[in-house]
């Protein structure tokens, strides 16, 4: 749908700018491990979520995520993994420095999250 939107010019530099950047070493480590961070920050997501909820303490604050466990019930674990895999991919597959930094500050943001869902729950 976006490569729709796209003109064939700007989805080469797109490619090539993608290209260059998977070249640089640094890049690439820093995106795998901050990859790898994030879905373990993801999946820890989910299990304070989890723990926050069955202990009646709170509630799914995102809308989106809200109506995805109320018409999917278990199912959005699998929902969310996989947007997870496809953020992760798009994150390997183009590691520019910007991208990298809003990656890297989304991070944090989630696990802000986890901690309050952690809070929530009575945990800490």
């Amino acid at each position: 749908m976006v490569w729709s939107i796209v003109s064939p010019k700007r989805r080469r530099r797109l490619v090539e700018q993608a290209s260059r950047s998977r070249q640089d070493r640094l890049a690439g480590r820093i995106a795998l491990f901050a990859v790898v961070v994030y879905n373990i920050v993801g999946l820890s997501d989910i299990a304070s979520t989890l723990l926050s909820i069955h202990a009646g303490a709170g509630e799914e604050a995102n809308p989106v995520l809200r109506a995805a466990m109320a018409g999917l019930g278990p199912g959005w674990i699998a929902a969310k993994l996989a947007l997870q895999g496809v953020i992760s991919f798009m994150v390997l597959w183009f590691p520019h420095r910007i991208v990298l930094a809003i990656f890297i500050a989304a991070i944090t943001f989630n696990t802000l999250v986890v901690y309050n869902n952690l809070v929530v729950a009575g945990i800490f």
